[in-house]
């Protein structure tokens, strides 16, 4: 952990995304606290409601009007708005602010959490020209299983809210909300290669911590996968599992909650397992024609190679991680009309006895790969693939492979 004061040339933060409490109006000295004035007071019963109805956006509004009216005081004291704002009032201040600032604001949809996004974004609007988001989340403390799930999301929200920016230039301050948004909002900081932000209102100090590296192996997924989906989906009952799967829970705590004698994914289990890395082994849908499934059948030796292909495909076209000329290798081929092809060529790995290559059709929409003809000998695929074998026309009708691949691969 260090001072930002004492860093060298460092970028300037373009992106800035704060989680964000009720200490707007709690804390009793601030600007806009509810201890100011009988009215202001009028607000604490109100303060963890839910449901915004029109009666209480009626009150949220005639609360806004009156705190409206403190608003010229923040110029004098700016320490004393919230610690959100001294946050972003400490960067501006150490010359580490970009102009015209993106500010995205987390919060609760509750009474409180609408005062404090409004106020927040009237004031970073004006003081520092920020274009400010708001983000709204639910967190569900009262049902433990509905905890996990909405805490869940809140991660989820939170990692797409960072990926907008690169890690160098936005600053991820999870510093408001309840403790454990607090605490699982650093883990998500973490695994997407985020430092966090951390700041110390007494001394007015701002910190950084630096990321955590945290990795889930994808074999552990594999070998795990119908664990995890079941446990993704629902509480499952602990007397039902095999020995190997309730060690595994045992093994790795972080990824599932008890619950007496169910258990289900964890707040992080939930995030982890829906996040973009792993998007591929637990939402793609894999189709095949009935010559794949013809090869498929008949070299049944291969099929865990052309599988992991598969999935390797699929990975590579939603990272863009693949190199195009191995991805579209049907630019490789003069012959082929681009004009008339309905579907790409993959030119894959080779294990040694046999080739992988594909015609293929990825439909990002739906999240689905058509597998529409196969190749397992080089030299064949090369004589075709000139042709137009495979490329210009369905082979025939496609059928569902995606429980006996991810069986197969797991």
């Amino acid at each position: 952990m260090w001072d930002f004061k004492n860093k060298g040339e460092v970028p300037l933060y373009q992106n800035i995304v704060v989680t964000c409490g009720v200490s707007l109006l709690t804390g009793s000295r601030n600007v806009f606290s509810m201890n100011r004035d009988e009215t202001m007071r009028e607000i604490r019963p109100w303060l963890h409601e839910r449901n915004i109805d029109r009666q209480k956006q009626s009150k949220i509004e005639h609360w806004l009007h009156h705190a409206r009216q403190f608003a010229h005081e923040v110029a004098k004291q700016p320490n004393r708005v919230c610690a959100e704002y001294s946050m972003i009032y400490e960067l501006r201040r150490q010359g580490r602010l970009g102009e015209r600032p993106t500010i995205v604001l987390i919060v609760t949809e509750t009474v409180g959490g609408r005062i404090v996004e409004a106020m927040l974004t009237e004031l970073l609007e004006r003081d520092f020209r920020a274009n400010v988001h708001v983000i709204y989340v639910e967190v569900d403390v009262k049902h433990p299983k509905r905890l996990q799930e909405t805490l869940g999301e809140y991660m989820s929200k939170v990692a797409n809210a960072l990926m907008r920016g690169e890690p160098s230039t936005t600053c991820f301050a999870p510093i408001g909300g309840y403790k454990v948004m607090t605490s699982l909002g650093y883990i998500v900081g973490a695994f997407l290669n985020y430092p966090t932000a951390y700041m110390h209102e007494d001394e007015q100090v701002l910190h950084e911590i630096p990321p955590v590296p945290i990795h889930i192996d994808e074999q552990f997924v594999h070998r795990y996968f119908d664990l995890l989906r079941k446990c993704q989906t629902d509480l499952v009952a602990i007397d039902g599992l095999s020995y190997q799967e309730k060690q595994c829970i045992d093994q790795y705590p972080s990824l599932f909650y008890r619950d007496e004698e169910f258990v289900c994914l964890s707040a992080f289990g939930q995030f982890l397992l829906e996040h973009e890395k792993y998007k591929h082994l637990f939402e793609t849908s894999y189709f095949v024609s009935r010559q794949v499934a013809h090869i498929l059948q008949h070299n049944r030796h291969q099929s865990l190679f052309v599988y992991q292909q598969m999935q390797e495909l699929v990975k590579k076209l939603k990272y863009r991680e693949g190199d195009t000329a191995v991805l579209y290798h049907e630019k490789s081929f003069e012959t082929v009309d681009p004009r008339k092809a309905k579907y790409h060529l993959y030119k894959g790995a080779s294990n040694g006895q046999t080739a992988f290559r594909l015609a293929y059709r990825y439909v990002e929409e739906e999240d689905r790969l058509y597998a529409n003809y196969l190749w397992l000998d080089h030299d064949r695929y090369e004589r075709e693939a000139a042709k137009g074998k495979g490329i210009y026309e369905d082979d025939s009708s496609f059928s569902d492979i995606t429980t006996q691949l991810v069986g197969a691969v797991r």
